[in-house]
């Protein structure tokens, strides 16, 4: 076999020794990954993984992948904190592991919460959202706010789904547990100067043919709870507002036009997962649900089930992700050039947000048995020498830790056994800059380690992520999956422009080179 090892591989290896002296992968896992399944769970702070594994297994780390091989903590800045091109590309925002960990008593009442702790009021602060978090993950390069791989000069960048597509005939996909036209599935699959255009998105996913496979919620007929809407709600077909879906995208997939087969009803997507039903070509599966898979059901329509965290009985007409993730495996699987797919446990996020330990826990349950779907796909259809898998979070949400966290700084979830809900305090109500978790396992995961830029010895104190603190920045998933799978001339890394030390850990100030653009 040989592998093609690109400019911009070699320019990242030269880089990262220089700055942080990291451990060197073997040559061997540049260009061998054929599969690239990334997993991200939308706003998944440290005890928000804690939280599912006590209800799921009753112990820490009880999930299929707690045991992976690489373990690292991933910062999620982003290039700065405005919602519109600043035309500077220089970085604004910076994690600093001293000042995130920081248990001095704090009276500072940020976000309209007491803060209790300095570090606490830190990680509140100078926070990523979802669009700028995916672009980073997708073209590596960070950018401001609301951006769908749009760099800081309002100018459209190439993304890995694309690249890995045109260059290397890859089939691609997104599935999503909330709007397939939300922020992060868009990053992969769509580029756009602000991440409330859905219905642009969505007319992009479908009409541009880059993506082969596209699973998520956002039905115009449909509500929260899966029930029939008198009105339709349709996205407006420029700009934002209204729903997910334009009735253009709608009509196109219904008579044909899009070039998509259209799945929506549960059973189809059970069919696709347990391979009674087969679809050639691209394939668009939108479920009976007007956003989120599940978060968004209620009590008086689902009726009460003491079976689930939240004691609602869930909704019956829609899939689960674990379901869709097997469909979408299923199907991408298929081409012989291998395939890149992102699924994201969405609605993680929007529990996180309303501060919901069951609901999170649902959907973060779902998450894993999602990985743990994936992880058996692999297993019997593949091979870890040929399938890169990647799980993380693009940003933290809401600080879920212990219930007595408010005068015991960073104290852990409580753990009160197996499907009990565990003690939890929330401490905020959006997204935070916390150094965040993650896993990789399989052909170039051991790339990984050539991009860790410092250690914090948070993640281990109060984590126990992993041994030393080792951490990558965010930007790094984009290189790591561009050398495992050898793309050619992807674009040039961002070159250092000083290096400061931060704590015990280095952060990377670096200005950005203009990568590759298709408009």
């Amino acid at each position: 076999m040989s592998f093609r090892i690109s400019r911009r591989a070699l320019l990242a290896a030269s880089v990262s020794i220089a700055i942080a002296a990291p451990l060197t992968a073997p040559a061997a896992t540049l260009g061998g990954a054929q599969n690239v399944i990334l997993f991200i769970s939308d706003g998944a702070s440290w005890g928000t993984w804690d939280m599912a594994s006590y209800w799921a297994t009753g112990q820490k780390n009880g999930q299929s992948y707690a045991d992976f091989d690489i373990k690292l903590g991933m910062t999620t800045t982003p290039l700065n904190t405005s919602t519109t091109p600043k035309n500077t590309g220089v970085p604004e925002v910076f994690y600093d592991p001293a000042k995130a960990w920081d248990a001095t008593a704090s009276t500072g009442n940020y976000g309209g919460r007491p803060s209790h702790f300095e570090g606490y009021d830190y990680i509140k602060r100078d926070y990523t959202d979802s669009a700028a978090a995916g672009t980073a993950l997708a073209t590596g390069e960070k950018t401001y706010n609301s951006a769908i791989d749009y760099d800081d000069f309002g100018a459209p960048l190439a993304y890995v789904s694309e690249q890995l597509k045109e260059e290397l005939g890859k089939a691609v996909g997104v599935v999503s547990s909330v709007p397939y036209s939300h922020a992060t599935p868009a990053t992969f699959a769509a580029q756009n100067i602000n991440r409330n255009n859905y219905g642009e998105i969505a007319s992009f996913m479908v009409n541009e043919g880059v993506v082969d496979l596209v699973m998520g919620g956002g039905h115009p007929l449909y509500d929260s709870n899966g029930e029939l809407r008198a009105t339709p709600r349709f996205a407006n077909e420029t700009g934002g507002g209204g729903g997910y879906t334009p009735e253009s995208v709608w009509t196109a997939l219904n008579d044909g036009t899009a070039g998509m087969t259209l799945i929506e009803t549960r059973a189809e997507f059970e069919a696709l997962a347990d391979g009674t039903l087969t679809v050639d070509g691209r394939l668009f599966g939108l479920a009976q649900t007007g956003d989120t898979l599940q978060q968004g059901r209620t009590l008086g329509v689902q009726g009460a089930d003491a079976a689930t965290p939240s004691g609602v009985a869930y909704n019956p007409d829609v899939p689960t992700l674990e379901t869709m993730t097997k469909g979408a495996l299923n199907h991408l699987g298929k081409d012989d050039d291998g395939f890149f797919v992102m699924i994201e446990g969405g609605a993680v996020d929007w529990a996180a947000h309303a501060n919901q330990t069951d609901r999170i826990i649902e959907e973060q349950v779902d998450f894993d048995n999602s990985v743990s779907a994936a992880i058996d796909w692999v297993n019997a259809n593949s091979s870890w020498d040929e399938t890169l898998m990647v799980i993380l979070t693009d940003h933290g949400n809401a600080m879920p830790m212990g219930p007595n966290s408010d005068t015991i700084a960073f104290e852990p979830i409580q753990n009160n056994g197996q499907g009990v809900l565990p003690g939890v305090m929330w401490h905020y109500g959006t997204h935070t800059n916390e150094n965040t978790r993650m896993w990789a396992h399989g052909a170039g995961a051991d790339l990984f380690l050539s991009e860790i830029v410092g250690q914090d010895p948070g993640l281990v104190q109060f984590t126990g992520h992993n041994a030393d603190g080792s951490y990558i920045e965010n930007t790094a998933v984009y290189r790591v999956i561009a050398q495992a799978t050898g793309l050619n001339d992807v674009a040039p890394v961002p070159l250092p422009a000083g290096v400061w030390l931060f704590g015990t850990g280095l952060a990377l100030l670096a200005g950005f080179g203009r990568k590759a653009r298709k408009a």
